[in-house]
């Protein structure tokens, strides 16, 4: 039995977003907010990555987030204990800590 080439392509999108912000957290355009990245449903029972606390967004879609190895800073992560807990947070060489207040 094959692969459904659908499937097949939604997968290798799915694969490639999370590849993209793993161990980074997102930033939306050219904010200057960089949130917490969690990973949310999306079609046929994969995931993409999206802010955690919720910030929506317009466009495109996914090629509006950007990954970035800068430290969230976003009020609404920073308040969000689910959010704090999905901040990327490195090795500490190419990941800043999450800053908790």
């Amino acid at each position: 039995m094959t692969e459904d080439p659908l499937y097949a392509g939604l997968s290798s999108v799915a694969r490639q977003e999370a590849t993209r912000f793993a161990d980074r957290n997102l930033r939306v355009r050219r904010s200057a907010v960089v949130h917490a990245v969690r990973m949310i449903p999306w079609v046929a029972g994969l995931t993409l990555p999206s802010p955690a606390c919720g910030q929506g967004w317009s466009g495109p879609g996914a090629g509006e987030l950007h990954p970035v190895p800068d430290a969230v800073n976003c009020g609404h992560c920073l308040s969000s204990a689910e959010a704090r807990a999905a901040a990327a947070t490195g090795d500490g060489t190419s990941q800043p800590p999450l800053p908790f207040r």
